[in-house]
């Protein structure tokens, strides 16, 4: 009776236990999505700085300046933002219809300052336990808008945005993406050889210089 008892509790335990695993597997983002979650973050700030635009204007995107591969997703997440706050937005400058009245034009310069994801620390908790890794996603950007018929910067503004979380070591090969290079950055870690060398260095020169001043003293 015991052992039926048994078999009854095990494959609910087993479920609720890959439930948990999964469900911490589904709560991790990946690099990629760490990325997409601070750029639509600032994203919504610029937009919201933007403001409201005539209905028949439209805001050109131009990029001054970028600081690497992922700044696609940036400029993904601001179209985005934009159109779902009503203005209109294009990444060339609309051909002027001559039948048309004098449309309003604004050109949104920005520049990526720093779109990343990094480990700035890998380490063990007290020295021996599993391995643990600190990562952090940044963006930072500035922009202005401009009026292309005037050239009045009519708006200037920033965003800076961070998002941090502490991993498990062993999650990296599935946070990170093989087709982004961006997605895997150095892997620095700090070796508890680092630490016990120097120890180790001291700890000889104490005892030599121990060692030379008994004999000084024995003489």
């Amino acid at each position: 009776m015991v052992v039926c008892l048994i078999c009854l509790f095990v494959p609910v335990a087993g479920d609720g236990l890959l439930a948990a695993a999964e469900k911490e597997r589904a709560g991790v983002p990946t690099n990629f999505e760490a990325i997409e979650r601070v750029s639509a973050e600032a994203a919504e700030d610029l937009a919201a700085g933007v403001g409201s635009v005539p209905k028949d204007g439209f805001v050109l995107l131009s990029r001054t300046k970028g600081s690497g591969d992922a700044d696609f997703i940036l400029e993904n997440a601001l179209v985005q933002r934009m159109k779902d706050a009503g203005i209109k937005v294009a990444i060339e400058e609309p051909k002027k219809d001559p039948s048309a009245g004098d449309t309003t034009g604004y050109r949104f310069a920005y520049q990526v300052v720093r779109l990343t994801v990094a480990y700035p620390a890998i380490s063990r908790k007290f020295w021996l336990g599993s391995k643990e890794v600190k990562r952090a996603a940044h963006a930072d950007v500035v922009a202005r808008l401009v009026d292309l018929r005037t050239g009045e910067i009519v708006w200037t503004g920033e965003s800076h945005k961070r998002y941090e979380d502490t991993i498990g070591y062993a999650k990296l090969s599935s946070v990170e993406d093989p087709q982004y290079e961006f997605t895997r950055p150095p892997r620095d870690e700090m070796k508890l050889s680092r630490i016990i060398e120097p120890l180790a260095v001291s700890g000889i020169v104490i005892g030599l210089v121990y060692l030379f001043f008994s004999n000084q003293g024995s003489e």
